[in-house]
């Protein structure tokens, strides 16, 4: 009989785990969003969509490489080829042409979580407050339902989500607990016309905002002009918790400083807080793993803030459960 293993977190890292074990196990993804992908999300406003989380990735790694060979091949994947720019505080730019290449997904970057998901057992807007229960028989606490039991529990979500639902006596915690993370807000902007900015993406030297880009310039978007604007993470962690629309004035202020803005883009700004999204210090393993306990834990935040750090530890986490559940037979 296959083992039953929940797996808490759609992202990258839990669906890559999902998808290494959907041959050998019965496997069950509970998301607490809408949709699949965690920070490879993408936001519609009017018209337009735009990529409000992760800006694109890169591609250093063989096995990554190797794993995105269909994707590419079906133009769920392509590069994106384009002139980045550093913005000094004196407003100078300077022209950075990149050695390492960068990559999106077509038509948005949660086509590939997409991609990855397709087939699996992933139940959306299904947010896990606790796990109770022992090995082999774990039980997930939803607000509306009791899930289980399950053999396994795999924690994909950020390290301080993960790390609040993991029972005690889950011999990882400690390596957990120094886990850094940073918040993020993102402001969408949507333009009247695209010819106001000479570069399609920069890294900004500004108190609050650090990147912006043109979302319309990656291929197979939509050709209505955009703009993506993320706040740097000093500033955001410093101002988690206020208002929406508190951050959405500062931000825009901190936009027209490197670009006008018409009152109608202004006023129909859209912003979007992230809580855990970049990581300042990973847990230094590329896995978090409990064999006596039957749970385990993975995501970006064990390597470093990269869509494929979060692939990577999904994929060493998966071959370390294959290994143990074809083992077990």
């Amino acid at each position: 009989m296959s083992p039953k293993i929940a797996i808490i977190g759609a992202g990258i890292a839990g669906l890559t785990v999902a998808r290494a074990l959907s041959a050998i196990a019965d496997i069950r993804i509970f998301e607490k969003r809408r949709g699949v992908g965690g920070r490879m999300a993408t936001r519609r406003i009017a018209d337009v969509s735009l990529d409000h989380g992760a800006q694109y990735f890169t591609i250093r790694d063989h096995r990554f490489r190797d794993s995105l060979k269909s994707a590419q091949a079906n133009d769920v994947v392509q590069s994106w080829k384009i002139e980045f720019a550093s913005l000094g505080d004196d407003g100078t730019v300077r022209r950075v042409n990149p050695h390492t290449e960068r990559y999106v997904g077509m038509p948005s970057m949660s086509a590939l979580p997409k991609l990855i998901s397709i087939g699996l057992d992933v139940r959306l807007d299904s947010q896990v407050a606790a796990i109770t229960g022992d090995p082999c028989r774990w039980f997930l606490h939803l607000a509306d339902r009791l899930e289980g039991p399950f053999d396994w529990v795999v924690a994909a979500a950020p390290a301080p989500q993960s790390a609040a639902v993991l029972p005690f006596r889950f011999a990882h915690h400690d390596a957990i607990g120094v886990v850094e993370m940073n918040a993020c807000f993102t402001l969408m902007i949507r333009l009247t016309c695209d010819g106001r900015l000479p570069y399609a993406a920069a890294r900004i030297d500004d108190p609050i905002i650090d990147w912006i880009s043109r979302n319309n310039t990656k291929p197979g978007r939509h050709q209505a002009p955009c703009l993506v604007v993320n706040s740097n993470a000093v500033w955001a962690d410093a101002n988690i918790d206020k208002p929406l629309e508190i951050i959405r004035h500062h931000m825009l202020a901190a936009v027209q400083r490197n670009i006008p803005l018409a009152p109608i883009e202004a006023d129909t700004a859209v912003i979007h807080r992230w809580r855990y999204a970049n990581v300042q210090k990973p847990a230094g393993q590329s896995y978090l793993l409990d064999r006596a306990s039957q749970l385990a834990a993975c995501g970006d935040w064990c390597i470093g803030g990269r869509v494929e750090a979060a692939y990577l530890s999904g994929a060493g986490l998966g071959d370390a459960l294959c290994e143990i559940i074809e083992a077990s037979e």
